[in-house]
């Protein structure tokens, strides 16, 4: 038997006033199809279609007609009074009224418009504005000077480079003139001598005085270094070292010498003894099972094992009370108080694993269950809760027939899915009415 799903319908009711997400219903009243909005909550509701807007679309014509669409007719044309809009392309016919915007391609004929209802023009031969005359590459004035005022901030470029900003010139490689009045900034290329020679003095930590420089001749001074320091000679012994006091500038501005501790203090774990270090010698010794050798100016400490990262160790009971690292540990029985964190692949070979954690937290996005099944599936696969003393739940894939079933406790229900929703289910889902 097929299969007939229906949506809300009503004859009286405009519009719908609730809709679950995603539902349809249908109004012979407005002639309207509407939705209940994805995402959004009860009542939040979309007109998508119906005769209403279907009719619409029938009466539209290529006359301009209020309240109704266009429709081109077999020509591409149509009807329309006033036109709102921003156009590009050629314009052909009788424009009437005020023309805003920008005009490209033929020449265009402006009437009824105010002057300053023009706001650009396309490509003229001249233009003639009050006094100024724009023609080719000439700008002129036929009455007055001709003044170049930029706004307030601005700069008035030529060439893009030079720019003139409040009688500043700034930019301009080569000025020709045979007289300049006012200030001058820059380079010169050529200079022969200064108008009044100079004497030039370097003071600080170094003087010097260059006298009568006017930049006809080269002139040298000898530089002398101020003293910093009047402590000289030499500083440093076997029972003293220097020291040396150096300014931000790299001068030394005083040298001394401070005593040599010529006495080494150790101590272990019980008495401490006093090293003299010119006289003495320290011993170090070897404790049980540790030897020590002396050679080559180092003292190498030995137990009866290599214990290299790489060796086998054999010890006694091991007791570690803070963080033992491993690649492998081998054991019958191993049992951790306190946390055990793997930071590599974790593999139990055995036939139970019992977790008994109260919230467990798995990063894989899919679990497998009955993963070593190899052959055709014969066992029941899914999820059992346990409920203490009410009946267990659970939700699992029945292999017998192919389906995904749930028990609540007391009733085994099939789920419906795209797979098996035909072959399992006759009869009318009905929406209702509203």
């Amino acid at each position: 038997m097929a299969q007939t799903i229906l949506i809300k319908r009503s004859t009286s009711t405009a519009t719908p006033t609730a809709l679950s997400n995603g539902e349809l219903a249908y109004s012979a009243s407005s002639n309207k199809l509407f939705i209940g909005r994805p995402g959004g909550a009860s009542g939040d509701i979309d007109a998508i279609g119906g005769k209403y807007y279907t009719d619409i679309i029938d009466t539209a014509a290529s006359a301009n007609t209020a309240s109704k669409l266009v429709l081109r007719d077999g020509s591409g044309n149509f009807s329309a009074g006033t036109i709102t809009a921003s156009l590009t392309g050629n314009v052909t016919g009788n424009l009437t009224g005020n023309v805003t915007g920008n005009a490209s391609g033929s020449a265009l004929t402006v009437t009824q418009a105010a002057q300053t209802a023009i706001t650009s023009l396309g490509t003229l031969t001249a233009l003639q504005v009050d006094n100024l005359n724009l023609n080719g590459n000439t700008i002129s004035s036929t009455s007055g000077a001709l003044n170049l005022t930029p706004t307030t901030g601005s700069a008035i470029v030529l060439d893009g480079t030079i720019s003139v900003d409040a009688g500043v010139v700034t930019g301009a490689t080569s000025i020709t003139s045979t007289s300049f009045v006012g200030a001058l900034t820059g380079n010169a290329a050529t200079a022969t001598k200064w108008a009044t020679a100079r004497n030039l003095s370097l003071t600080g930590d170094a003087t010097a005085t260059l006298s009568s420089v006017d930049g006809t001749a080269a002139v040298s001074a000898a530089l002398t270094l101020a003293t910093v320091n009047s402590n000289v000679g030499s500083f440093g012994s076997t029972t003293a070292i220097p020291v040396v006091t150096v300014n931000a500038k790299g001068l030394v501005t005083a040298a001394s010498t401070v005593a040599l501790a010529t006495t080494l203090n150790v101590a272990g774990d019980t008495g401490s003894e006093g090293i003299a270090l010119l006289t003495e010698t320290l011993d170090l010794e070897g404790g049980t099972g540790v030897t020590t050798v002396a050679s080559t100016n180092k003292v190498s400490f030995s137990i009866g094992q290599p214990v290299a990262t790489t060796d086998n160790v054999t010890f006694n009971n091991v007791t570690v009370n803070g963080v033992l690292n491993s690649d492998d540990v081998t054991a019958a029985t191993m049992t951790a108080s306190g946390n055990v964190v793997v930071q590599g692949n974790l593999t139990v070979n055995g036939t139970t694993t019992t977790v008994n954690s109260n919230t467990v937290a798995i990063g894989d996005s899919i679990m497998v269950l009955n993963n070593d099944e190899t052959g055709t599936p014969s066992e029941n696969g899914g999820f059992e809760i346990e409920r203490g003393t009410s009946t267990n739940v659970s939700l699992l894939w029945n292999e017998g027939t192919d389906y995904w079933q749930i028990n609540d406790g007391s009733t085994t229900s099939k789920i419906m899915t795209a797979g098996n929703f035909a072959a399992s289910f006759t009869g009318i889902l009905d929406g209702g009415t509203f």
